[in-house]
């Protein structure tokens, strides 16, 4: 017996990269799975059909997490279609360059709207239902960038900073509820979002660089490694834990 079944679980970004291992780990597990991405829900589709072919059961969404009414009118579909959300993994997020002095508003705001306003409004819309059952899991998806810097990814690392301690404060207000609000803080994770600096000649001095810092033998880790924490602290085996962010970035983030 899978340890998600009978579990109703909402990804975020479930279209690819961490939220699509995610959500096939999670429906491998027995959940009913939420698959939402951020416009093209033909993109959740390809997810939820390869759930379904395994003999899964799943639905396929699409919303701009930065807009409330419309991550309100996505959990509203899946409750009706699927039930009671138990688990929440939010997984949408934007990484760009944005140095200082040369960086458009518009890019700024981005992450901020994306990656702390998406977090933000994936909870509220789902934690009130948690609260009437004193039940729910609620794994938000940070980066080892939230603690440690970057130069010229400082907007991106600002809004995974918020995210830790969003996590923090929605873990103390909601622990009382039985709901266990915790974060994962990926490294460098082999997803379409960073590919071009996996393939790129022009990213070469900083993949030796990254090589050069990373203590384990290995620069990248894989999108299953961040799903299978997800799992962890999406069951009763991680019933002690309220507000943790777990790092997985392969020791980078530990020192020089």
């Amino acid at each position: 017996m899978g340890k998600l079944r009978g579990k109703v679980a909402f990804i975020t970004g479930g279209s690819q990269g961490i939220g699509q291992a995610t959500a096939l780990l999670f429906a491998e597990e027995g959940a009913k799975v939420a698959v939402l991405a951020s416009t093209d829900r033909m993109k959740a589709q390809k997810v939820v059909d390869m759930i379904k072919a395994a003999g899964g059961e799943a639905l396929s969404l699409a919303a701009n997490v930065a807009e409330q009414a419309a991550v309100k009118a996505a959990v509203a579909a899946a409750e009706k279609d699927l039930g009671p959300i138990d688990i929440l993994v939010c997984s949408a997020g934007v990484f760009s360059h944005t140095p200082i002095g040369e960086t458009e508003e518009t890019a700024f705001d981005r992450h901020m709207d994306i990656n702390v306003k998406g977090t933000w409004n994936a909870i509220n819309a789902i934690a009130p239902s948690m609260k009437s059952r004193k039940t729910g899991w609620i794994v938000a998806v940070s980066s080892n960038l939230g603690h440690m810097g970057l130069a010229g990814y400082a907007a991106y690392g600002a809004s995974k900073g918020a995210i830790n301690t969003m996590t923090k404060c929605l873990a103390i207000e909601l622990a009382p509820y039985g709901i266990h609000v915790n974060a994962i803080a990926p490294g460098s994770t082999a997803t379409p979002m960073n590919e071009h600096f996996r393939t790129d000649p022009q990213y070469k001095d900083y993949l030796e660089m990254t090589r050069s810092r990373t203590p384990s033998p290995r620069i990248y880790s894989e999108p299953i490694d961040m799903a299978k924490a997800a799992l962890f602290l999406s069951t009763p085996d991680s019933s002690a834990m309220y507000g943790a962010i777990v790092v997985l970035d392969e020791g980078i983030s530990l020192g020089i």
